[in-house]
């Protein structure tokens, strides 16, 4: 039987056993829950408090590091100031990985004066003692790594960038950043940085790209957050995209397959017109989390009120050990197995799709399918997972 067939049957049992784990008492675990207050249609304040853990002094100490460093209490001040009229939406994003908690907080409108902005807050936090983690401990060199930004910034970043910004230096880097499985999002003053949608910019650098700085010393922050799994192909890592392939998503791109496309657009904004491919439309939208990835739909109206997301194509970051532009086909094989079906994409193909020539593997996850592009190089070109 096919390596990848037994993951997939692995998957069921897994989720049994989380089932039955999520049923039993488990004090020693945090938990990031949401909380806040919606006052109006326009005004609302939501932020993360931790519960559980064995030690009472350190959640109060966590929790009160969460609202100071993300201006939690000045945002509620300001939000009461509101109550009358005005318009003021706080969100936030992120949680616990294994013992490190990290989140990014979003507020947008009138936040300090009537005058409409958007501020990036953040904080993370090392749950075993409470110690504000400083972006240092996550490389064996920390001036080496913030080259390699600076480099990757300059090389892969701005030429991307819109000529239309207001804003748009990357540096000098932001002091604020927010840790994901994923990589490492630089959050920047909207007046450094700033979008199409008049938000403040934030940018993903996939753990793949600061690999040969990045501490991956067991116990370390990095091996904590899950970053080995994300840059190193392996059967955990394998289990953990198939997992969540068989559940429509793909992790740390947060859309999942079925979700109404003009509600993403709403929420995150589009970052250049819709673009064709063969027998659909391809969505491009404004965040770090969405840099290189498309939303991919039908082309059935000029508009996209009815439309779902049919599919999501990532042509940039690493997942669970698929590193785009790093991994070699033969890699992948070699883990997931032979896929389920295989094609040669031809440069007639290749041009309608929107992609480059070379091959396409085929994975069944449940109901969905995963695809794996190479080039003709058989090197990873794009991660694909439709219905």
């Amino acid at each position: 039987m096919k390596f990848c067939r037994l993951i997939r049957l692995t998957i069921c049992l897994v989720a049994a056993m989380l089932l039955f784990i999520s049923a039993c008492p488990a004090e020693e675990a945090f938990l990031a829950e949401d909380t806040g207050l919606d006052l109006t249609e326009t005004v609302s304040v939501h932020y993360p408090v931790l519960s559980g853990g064995e030690q009472e002094d350190l959640l109060k100490q966590i929790n009160a590091q969460i609202q100071e460093d993300c201006h939690i209490g000045a945002y509620l001040a300001r939000a009461a100031m509101l109550i009358g009229g005005g318009n003021l939406k706080v969100s936030w994003q992120g949680g616990i990985m294994n013992d490190v908690f990290s989140c990014a907080v979003s507020a947008a409108g009138a936040v300090e004066n009537s005058r409409s902005t958007h501020v990036w807050t953040a904080c993370a936090a090392d749950l075993r003692d409470g110690h504000r983690i400083a972006l240092s401990e996550l490389f064996t060199d920390e001036e080496a790594a913030r080259d390699m930004i600076r480099g990757y910034l300059e090389d892969e970043v701005l030429p991307e960038l819109s000529a239309h910004l207001q804003n748009s230096e990357l540096e000098p880097l932001p002091e604020l950043f927010q840790l994901e499985p994923s990589g490492l999002t630089l959050l920047y003053p909207i007046s450094q940085l700033s979008t199409l949608g008049d938000r403040a910019g934030d940018i993903r650098i996939g753990w793949h790209v600061l690999k040969d700085v990045l501490d991956l010393k067991e116990d370390g922050i990095a091996d904590r957050i899950g970053a080995r799994q994300m840059i190193e192909l392996s059967a955990e890592s394998a289990e953990e995209l198939l997992a969540a392939a068989a559940e429509g998503s793909l992790t740390g791109i947060p859309v999942k397959l079925g979700d109404s496309v003009q509600e993403m657009t709403d929420r995150h904004h589009l970052l250049t017109d819709p673009d064709g491919f063969e027998g659909g439309r391809l969505f491009a939208l404004e965040g770090g989390s969405f840099r290189g990835v498309y939303l991919m739909t039908d082309d059935l109206s000029r508009d996209w009120q009815n439309s779902r997301v049919e599919g999501i194509r990532m042509d940039q970051g690493c997942l669970w050990g698929l590193c785009v532009g790093d991994t070699l086909r033969e890699e992948w094989k070699s883990v997931l197995g032979e896929p389920d079906g295989s094609a040669e994409i031809n440069e007639e193909k290749a041009e309608a799709n929107r992609l480059v020539p070379g091959a396409c593997d085929y994975y069944s996850c449940g109901q969905y399918q995963l695809r794996l592009y190479s080039d003709e190089a058989g090197c990873l070109v794009s991660i694909v997972l439709t219905e």
